[in-house]
């Protein structure tokens, strides 16, 4: 009994700490309330302030959460593909830059 008394401590713990630690360390400012308000929730109200921060208190990520009339991203809903070229090599313009440079320099070679 006592270590199931324990283990949920440690669960609980880690959950707060986790909670606090997501809410202060954000850069965007957190939905609802002021980062003071939720890290009070947080610690006065042990597993659901820690479950409210997750579920209502968090600033949405950018690309927000697919929902009716919105792309998912694929059939899993897995990441989604960068929108530019992420390399020099998949980037059309550098690529025509590249191959005119080495016609140039074949030219100057001549």
């Amino acid at each position: 009994m006592i270590r199931v008394a324990v283990l949920l401590f440690l669960v609980h713990l880690a959950l707060l700490i986790a909670a606090v630690a997501d809410c202060l360390g954000g850069e965007k400012s957190p939905r609802r309330l002021t980062r003071g308000w939720w890290v009070l929730i947080i610690v006065l109200l042990p597993i659901a302030g820690s479950l409210l921060w997750f579920l209502l208190g968090r600033a949405r990520p950018e690309g927000g959460m697919p929902g009716p009339g919105r792309p998912s991203g694929g059939a899993g809903g897995g990441p989604r593909r960068p929108r530019g070229p992420v390399a020099p090599d998949d980037d059309p313009d550098f690529l025509r830059d590249l191959d005119r440079q080495l016609r140039d320099d074949e030219r100057r070679e001549d």
